[in-house]
């Protein structure tokens, strides 16, 4: 790691924890204040023409916007959060990121320096604080001496940007934010892209070249690769899948992205058919090989591979690296094979015919497509509507479709479409939500219109946390105990926070609705007002 060049510059350790953001290029940071935090929060007063401050209504949102803003744009997400409840209330949206593969960075305070681990009941006290987050996070760190905090700093974003992503923790004491040092800010030094061995490649380019029916599955660790993969898709006219947060990666208009797997069947077929697979960024869960299948499986962290399946070779590699060799690799071996364009559209005919059947709201699900451009960002929570999403929304570009990943958690959505909004205010940035879920998250409409972000936030209102009373409907005998749900006026709801707000009760009417909202350009709420569904669709 390269010093600053120059004379030591005496400032307070706050300062030098700003300064290190900015010499790492953070350019946002989420955020609610408090007494341990002031002198770290001076100092980016100080700074404010190069690190945007967000104040936002609850911690938990803190770490949403992090976490969207950083799958989005690609680069860490960051947030300063209180010491004990602040990290707490975080910890589901900091969970959230973990689950994703996201780099998140969370820097709270801590209780005074010499009180830790006292017990003395200071205010926002936690016993052991590195406790509540180790389980959720990569790398996880205590500082008490100014004079270390810009190399703690480096260390926490070398420790999420290296290898697989996910977030990691620091805490300041506030004597420690406030203390003088001389400490140099350091260079960051980019970690160099993790390679396959090239004798595997090798294997697998030939395995890959004989196939007679490959199969892509991209998952979220592949969104760096959806260049190389979109051209190895096209050398090799395979079919493809992807997971829920592998959408995107290769363009879901392209007839041979065939679908997104989910918790249903009609990708089975397209699965049993082929011959090798090559899984790339992805854990591979519930993707259902056999020991037919000869399995190539491509991701940076060694952990997942073979996880759920034993593959015929591994090989661990940065998604775009690996993808980079091994088409290289079958240039050399192999011609592009013939177009199979149309066989491929006949199959995605029959699954979209098949996800339209499963019930009313695939016809939403096409009216969202239908309303929204091709560069928008979406953020879907766990809702009926969203379930339907999953399997069946269409995604042109990478980054651009936000999900809780395995975590499921209720509520993240509008949150997280704030956060993608600010890494990419040119694009725009929808949420999906239900109605019960909307209101874990919609008091962040406060901080969309006092930070001027627009998005448009669409509540599926059908009165209750419908997948759970479809559940009590159908498999305990109607039997309906804490799923119907008393709502506001929404459209009144949104207009308080100064957003533009309306109902609708139809699907042309959400395609209407849409096309309002985008021209407005301003913060939104769409109520689409429906009855409650019949079917998961599963």
């Amino acid at each position: 790691m390269a010093e600053q060049v120059g004379a030591p510059r005496v400032r307070s350790g706050g300062s030098a924890v700003v300064e290190q953001l900015v010499r790492e290029g953070v350019e946002v940071v989420f955020g609610i204040p408090g007494v341990q935090l002031m002198a770290i929060l001076d100092s980016l007063h100080h700074r404010a023409g190069e690190i945007r401050y967000v104040t936002t209504r609850h911690e938990q949102a803190t770490a949403y916007m992090a976490d969207g803003y950083a799958r989005v744009s690609g680069r860490p997400g960051t947030t300063l959060v209180v010491p004990g409840p602040g990290v707490y209330n975080a910890g589901a949206g900091l969970a959230t990121a973990f689950a994703a593969s996201s780099p998140v960075l969370q820097i709270s305070g801590q209780i005074n320096r010499d009180a830790i681990g006292r017990g003395h009941s200071l205010p926002h006290e936690v016993h052991d604080q590195l406790d509540v987050v180790r389980p959720i996070t990569k790398h996880a760190e205590r500082v008490i001496d100014a004079d270390r905090l810009p190399a703690a700093v480096r260390r926490a974003l070398a420790a999420m940007t290296s290898g697989r992503p996910r977030p990691t923790h620091l805490e300041i004491p506030p004597e420690t934010m406030e203390e003088p040092t001389s400490a140099p800010v350091i260079d960051p030094v980019a970690s160099e892209p993790l390679r396959p061995d090239p004798e595997l490649v090798d294997r697998a380019a030939d395995l890959l070249a004989q196939a007679e029916h490959p199969l892509l599955v991209v998952g979220g660790g592949a969104h760096g690769a959806a260049g190389e993969l979109r051209e190895l898709q096209q050398h090799l006219q395979a079919a493809a899948i992807s997971t829920r947060e592998g959408k995107g990666v290769l363009d879901g208009r392209h007839p041979a992205m065939i679908g997104t797997l989910f918790v249903h069947q009609r990708l089975a077929s397209v699965i049993a058919d082929a011959d090798v697979v090559l899984a790339v960024g992805t854990r591979l869960q519930g993707v259902g090989l056999s020991d037919r299948h000869r399995l190539i499986h491509l991701d940076v962290d060694p952990n997942e591979i073979g996880r759920f399946t034993t593959p015929e070779i591994t090989l661990v590699a940065d998604a775009q690296a690996g993808v980079a060799d091994l088409q290289d690799a079958l240039r050399r071996i192999s011609d592009p094979k013939p177009d199979r364009t149309a066989h491929w559209r006949a199959v995605r005919e029959r699954v979209d015919a098949a996800h339209r059947a499963a019930g009313p709201q695939a016809a939403i699900v096409e009216a969202l497509r239908d309303g929204l451009p091709d560069d928008a960002v979406v953020a879907v929570d766990a809702t009926m509507v969203g379930y339907m999403c999953h399997m069946s929304f269409p995604v042109a570009h990478p980054r651009s479709y936000l999900t809780s990943s395995y975590m499921g958690t209720l509520g993240f959505a509008v949150n997280m479409a704030l956060g993608a909004k600010l890494a990419a205010p040119d694009r725009p940035a929808v949420s999906i939500s239900g109605d019960g879920g909307f209101l874990f998250g919609s008091n962040e409409l406060a901080t969309a219109v006092q930070h001027e972000i627009a998005g448009i936030h669409i509540v599926v209102n059908d009165g209750g946390y419908g997948n759970t009373r479809l559940d009590q409907q159908l498999n305990l005998g109607g039997r309906l105990l804490g799923t119907e749900l008393r709502n506001p006026d929404f459209v009144a709801y949104a207009e308080s926070f100064g957003c533009a707000a309306t109902r609708v009760t139809t699907n042309d009417g959400l395609r209407g609705a849409l096309a309002d909202m985008l021209a407005a350009d301003q913060p939104a709420v769409i109520e689409l007002a429906i009855d409650p569904l019949p079917t998961n669709a599963f």
